[in-house]
């Protein structure tokens, strides 16, 4: 009975609930964070590697260069031939058909920022995050996140922002925990930052 009464939160604890799970959980990156074919971490900067349509993985540029030193022109983890932007385009949109979250991922990227021949379509963009997010990709929480914070396509709605932020904190996301600390320490709670 001792250590039932002992893991009890007290009511301050219980009102403070997400924030003692984001305390807790998210703090190590995941496995998913790794390279497909090295295993180790992505780095945090993105142009330090790159996404694959084919796969739909990120491939560190260690890798990427390795294979072309072999003579392998193709994507260093499937061996697929790079495709142009038409044909990358029809391999997500496929991917998303089949369910796949992180081509979902990527489709509302490239209707964010209007690549790959797409009109900029924020409202689709939204879309395809939020299915994105509801299956579990982190960065799809981020992007929702930094859409609701900077206001700039979509209503600025800090709770929807913050919300996301801690969602994809939750699951590790650096960028994420990154903001939600900068957050906290504006509105003065340093203990949280």
């Amino acid at each position: 009975r001792r250590l039932r009464q002992s893991i009890r939160r007290c009511e301050e604890c219980v009102a403070a609930g997400n924030q003692l799970v984001l305390m807790t959980k998210g703090r190590k990156r995941s496995e998913k964070d790794d390279c497909p074919i090295c295993q180790l971490p992505l780095p945090l900067d993105p142009g330090q590697s790159s996404f694959r349509e084919c796969c739909m993985k990120r491939v560190c540029n260690g890798c990427s260069v390795a294979a072309t030193r072999r003579g392998m022109e193709d994507c260093p983890f499937c061996r697929t031939p790079a495709p142009d932007e038409e044909r990358a385009l029809a391999m997500i949109r496929k991917r998303v058909v089949a369910g796949d979250p992180y081509a979902m991922f990527n489709l509302g990227n490239r209707y964010c920022f209007g690549r790959y021949g797409l009109e900029k379509d924020t409202t689709r963009a939204v879309e395809l995050y939020e299915r994105a997010a509801e299956l579990g990709v982190k960065d799809a929480y981020y992007n929702l996140g930094a859409l609701y914070d900077n206001g700039a396509d979509v209503e600025k709605d800090m709770a929807k922002a913050f919300r996301h932020y801690e969602a994809a904190a939750m699951r590790s996301h650096v960028f994420a925990r990154h903001n939600l600390g900068t957050m906290e320490h504006n509105a003065g709670n340093y203990d949280l930052a």
